[in-house]
């Protein structure tokens, strides 16, 4: 799958734009500010419904942005995307739009429209139509991070890949939201939650819980053996890295996550929240058996996050027979020319849509440049080169 044109209306610094794109690698290079890193950023949300920088949603919306017919204002993302040669190429779009209030002053909340192929869907739908992978400066943090960083790579990725995955995700954080309000309230009032009503939650929780864990160790699992490879290739250390899934509860089946909630439930009760499942466990990375947040070098630091990425890239892969779209965002600039070429040398592949943001053309060879397309991005204006 590629995506063959991209649409942006007043989206950050885009006001209007129509952009082509062609199915290999595309490099978009000019200034800091100008507009190329808003390009992937369309794409991720596109594919994730998440803003990788935004806040809040609001702030995605140019700030020029101005209702039609006393309309609020708005964006509008859309993408035209070619799943295979000869299949019938689909559309992907997302309207944000602020609301007015009582007084007719702009509110902080916006209203999201998600449509596919022009019917109206939910954002569940959405995801996993494009699937992406995404490299960015801040992805250090995966390795450095808090937990709650990790998890969000592991949901990310698979939300991608088992739609499934993405409506027991759902279910799980809206019970999990629903029994810590139980909870608490218990605590505040001083009165005991009934346990009729602890048990109907126990059970959504574990029922969407067990599955999230079980293909979050499935996934684990196999980023583990992709990732100990991808390492050292990019490294060229013979160190190995090592990825392990750090549960709260052993809950392998529906009667054992029950079980252990139940042991739990006094304290739970006292604290006012839940203490264990999937939204308490993290992702152990280790090179030489120490963690790399902690005691990696900054080199081994980023050649894990980048292992990291081109696994979850591999993961996708072989899970679904297509390639995702790689966005790499001001990636090479803090690597060395050897490691430049090594790393586009392992990331492009036949049949894979690559798209890269650079300050200039100075990190790439002129033989990677005489064989990609060009576009210089310049104040919220794209030219080809």
């Amino acid at each position: 799958m590629y995506v063959s044109r991209l649409q942006l209306q007043d989206f950050r610094i885009y006001r209007s734009l129509i952009l082509a794109l062609p199915p290999g690698v595309c490099l978009f290079y000019g200034a800091n500010a100008a507009g190329k890193t808003t390009i992937l950023e369309a794409l991720y949300y596109l594919a994730t419904t998440r803003s990788l920088r935004a806040s809040a949603e609001r702030e995605l919306i140019a700030l020029e942005a101005t209702g039609d017919l006393g309309l609020a204002p708005f964006a509008r993302l859309a993408a035209s995307l070619q799943p295979q040669p000869e299949a019938e190429m689909q559309t992907i779009e997302i309207v944000l739009q602020r609301k007015f209030g009582a007084d007719g002053d702009l509110l902080p909340t916006t209203s999201k429209t998600i449509r596919i192929n022009k019917i109206a869907r939910r954002a569940l739908d959405l995801i996993g139509q494009l699937r992406v992978v995404m490299f960015a400066p801040q992805d250090l943090e995966l390795v450095t991070g808090a937990p709650a960083e990790r998890r969000r790579y592991l949901d990310v990725t698979l939300s991608q890949i088992d739609g499934r995955y993405v409506r027991a995700l759902s279910r799980y954080n809206q019970v999990l939201t629903q029994r810590n309000g139980l909870l608490r309230s218990s605590r505040e009032r001083g009165r005991a939650a009934s346990e009729q009503d602890l048990t109907f939650w126990d059970e959504e929780l574990a029922k969407a819980g067990v599955y999230v864990l079980r293909e979050r160790r499935r996934a684990v699992t196999d980023l583990d053996n992709l990732a100990q490879r991808l390492y050292a290739d990019i490294s060229g250390s013979d160190l190995a890295l090592r990825l392990t899934y750090l549960d709260t509860t052993p809950a392998h089946d529906l009667p054992s996550f029950l079980a252990a909630l139940k042991e739990l439930r006094r304290e739970e009760r006292e604290r006012g929240v839940t203490l264990i499942g999937p939204h308490r466990d993290d992702l152990s990375i280790q090179l030489a058996e120490r963690e790399v947040g902690s005691f990696g070098s900054r080199g081994q630091q980023r050649a894990s996050t980048l292992a990291l990425r081109l696994a979850e890239a591999e993961l996708m892969h072989a899970r679904t027979g297509d390639r995702p779209v790689l966005l790499l965002d001001d990636l090479l600039s803090e690597l060395d020319q050897k490691r430049r070429e090594h790393l586009l040398t392992t990331i492009v592949r036949p049949q894979q849509q690559i798209l890269i943001t650079a300050t200039d053309l100075d990190d790439f060879s002129p033989s990677f440049l005489s064989q990609i397309t060009r576009m210089n991005v310049d104040q919220g204006q794209i030219f080809p080169a």
